[in-house]
């Protein structure tokens, strides 16, 4: 009985133990904050020239997929941008704010529908893998809410 309960308590220990080692050795899933001077050369030189003339705000690193992103948030001409940023330089995302107005007639359509309101809506356009896509951002019911449509009004969140 005694050496029942020792190898269980074994057994128990080293898989709580591999559990852990290895979601550290991937990272997956971790978000860190990070500076611009942190970047790696080349997505640091993407930063540079996509926020040229602006401000960045924030960098997060993260590990999607075991690769390394840098998901960045800035103001460049007045308007609120995000990159998502290989670690290559690559630019595999972005999100722009833009106007209600400015959204396709079934993007406006089907937000007006979700919200019940046009009123007080913020809109950013987003391309990520060569798909484009729309959030907006509300209140309904009462309770901060976002929403994400394809550009056929569509609801793909």
């Amino acid at each position: 009985m005694q050496i029942h309960r020792l190898l269980m308590a074994t057994i128990l220990t080293l898989a709580v133990a591999g559990t852990t080692i290895g979601c550290k050795s991937t990272g997956e899933g971790k978000t860190t904050r990070v500076t611009v001077a942190e970047l790696p050369e080349p997505a640091r030189a993407a930063v540079n020239k996509l926020t040229a003339g602006g401000k960045v705000e924030q960098i997060d690193k993260e590990i999607e997929n075991g690769k390394v992103i840098y998901d960045v948030e800035a103001t460049v001409g007045g308007k609120h941008v995000e990159y998502s940023i290989g670690a290559d330089g690559a630019v595999l995302g972005t999100e722009t704010s833009i106007e209600f107005s400015e959204l396709p007639e079934p993007v406006r359509l089907a937000a007006e529908k979700h919200f019940g309101t046009t009123s007080g809506l913020k809109a950013m356009k987003g391309v990520e893998e060569g798909k484009t896509h729309y959030e907006i951002e509300g209140t309904k019911n009462g309770k901060k809410s976002e929403v994400t449509f394809d550009p056929e009004g569509k609801r793909t969140e």
